[in-house]
């Protein structure tokens, strides 16, 4: 943890001093402490370095220069960040935020019926904190039964995992060293389904990418991958056994961040894993269904997202 995560401090910045003196400054996560800017965020608490104890102390002050004249655009991520700032902020500011979903090109926009093989995908440094491991145990019961489907996983795959990766022919394990363009070209166009189980996300770039490929997507409900994910449409979404999100608001797992392995280690994943696993089997004996919610992923990517 960082000491920006330890002390209660406001991300504020100076305003940079080649900057022309009537210009509007643009910046990600933080306030400016003078002149006026436009501010673009993932959630609010990147304006306290992400130190959920220091946004009670910030907040009126956070109030007062989001609303204030100088602040002249309030940029968030997904629907999810505004509602937070409602939450937090009030209708004031939540009135004056704007949702700018990231910009980038649909690459598949007609999507043909896939191979006799199902194939998923999964990419994610922090394997354990983005459930990796109900993941495997899933993906491993479904194909014991019907084989027709492949899972990859580009992950750093931590020790404690390995003998639930191996001795599984259709389960492949890739170290993650790829680049983003790498990734897309060699899994993502080849893939059907993007499986993304993860407790911590706030939005979820890798599933943005997965609808530009025109992937499925089979992800948790997190802060804003409901906005990603269709349930029963695109893909399914599925509620975690353990999340540092309750809705908008920050959850007791986090506030308790730096021990989230440990809290996940100690949750009831049954139950999530059955449920992911009934996920997984229906996109590998459903071919039809495979193919409406890629179609349904082209859709939503164009109408939402593309820029």
């Amino acid at each position: 943890m960082s000491w920006k995560q330890t002390l209660p401090l406001l991300n504020i910045k100076l305003r940079p001093r080649v900057a022309p003196k009537d210009s509007v400054i643009y910046v990600w996560g933080a306030l400016i402490a003078t002149g006026d800017f436009i501010i673009d965020i993932d959630n609010p608490w990147s304006l306290v370095g992400y130190n959920l104890r220091a946004m009670p102390l910030y907040n009126r002050l956070i109030k007062f220069i989001l609303l204030s004249k100088r602040c002249r655009e309030i940029r968030c991520m997904s629907e999810a960040c505004r509602n937070s700032l409602c939450s937090l902020f009030g209708m004031a500011v939540y009135a004056k935020a704007t949702v700018h979903y990231p910009c980038i090109s649909p690459v598949s926009t007609v999507i043909k019926p896939s191979g006799d093989v199902c194939r998923f995908l999964f990419v994610g440094t922090q394997f354990e904190i983005k459930g990796g491991e109900a993941m495997l145990k899933a993906f491993r019961r479904v194909y014991a039964r019907l084989g027709s489907c492949r899972l990859d996983v580009i992950a750093h795959l931590p020790p404690d995992f390995a003998a639930l990766a191996e001795g599984c022919d259709g389960l492949v394990v890739h170290k993650a060293h790829f680049t983003r363009d790498e990734v897309h070209t060699r899994f993502m166009q080849n893939a059907d389904v993007l499986i993304l189980p993860t407790y911590v996300e706030s939005f979820g770039m890798v599933a943005l990418e997965a609808l530009a490929h025109g992937l499925a997507v089979i992800a948790t409900d997190v802060y804003a991958l409901s906005e990603l994910v269709d349930n029963g449409v695109n893909g399914n979404l599925l509620s975690p056994p353990i999340s540092i999100w309750d809705g908008v608001m920050p959850s007791s797992a986090y506030f308790k961040l730096s021990d989230i392995k440990q809290l996940i280690r100690a949750a009831d994943t049954s139950l999530f894993e059955l449920e992911l696993e009934q996920s997984i089997e229906r996109f590998v004996v459903d071919r039809e269904w495979r193919l409406r919610a890629r179609q349904a992923s082209t859709k939503l990517m164009t109408e939402r997202f593309a820029c």
